[in-house]
């Protein structure tokens, strides 16, 4: 066993107690070992006096970040309450939802949608009131779409 392990051994029932203290999981009780002995293996790298009250500090602080950092993490996961199979109608792409519109929309409301995403409705050639007319027909027809695909 070289110095350095030797010093980290010296150390173990210090690091235990700050777990202990700290009230950490079982199940987190060796990843939280791990962080502190690694946190006093660079304070021996960079050649730090390991004194009793560095060394609580270190192990202390270094448990709290990983933990910190795990709770992070987890805050951050994605947990799904669908299939894979299924698509979120907000994450769905736009050539996907264009199609599921293709099928459920009158054909006339589906190609007024489609110019309306392109920019290009006045090439249809209907009056301003008919297109008026259409397009509050069409954003009705979406929003009921819209609330069905909700339930």
């Amino acid at each position: 066993m070289n110095e350095i392990d030797q010093q980290l051994n010296d150390w173990e029932p210090m690091i235990y107690y700050v777990i202990r203290q700290l009230n950490i999981h079982q199940n987190e009780t060796d990843d939280c070992a791990q962080a502190a002995r690694i946190a006093l293996w660079r304070a021996i790298l960079d050649g730090k006096t390991l004194s009793k009250t560095y060394c609580y500090i270190r192990v202390r602080g270094a448990i709290l970040n990983y933990r910190a950092t795990k709770t992070k993490t987890l805050v951050f996961e994605i947990a799904s309450e669908c299939l894979p199979e299924q698509i979120e109608p907000e994450s769905m792409p736009l050539s996907l939802w264009l199609s599921d519109k293709q099928k459920t929309l009158p054909n006339r409301h589906y190609t007024l949608l489609c110019h309306l995403l392109h920019g290009t409705e006045d090439a249809l050639g209907y009056s301003p009131s008919r297109l008026r007319a259409y397009k509050a027909e069409l954003h009705r027809m979406l929003r009921e779409d819209n609330k069905y695909e909700e339930k």
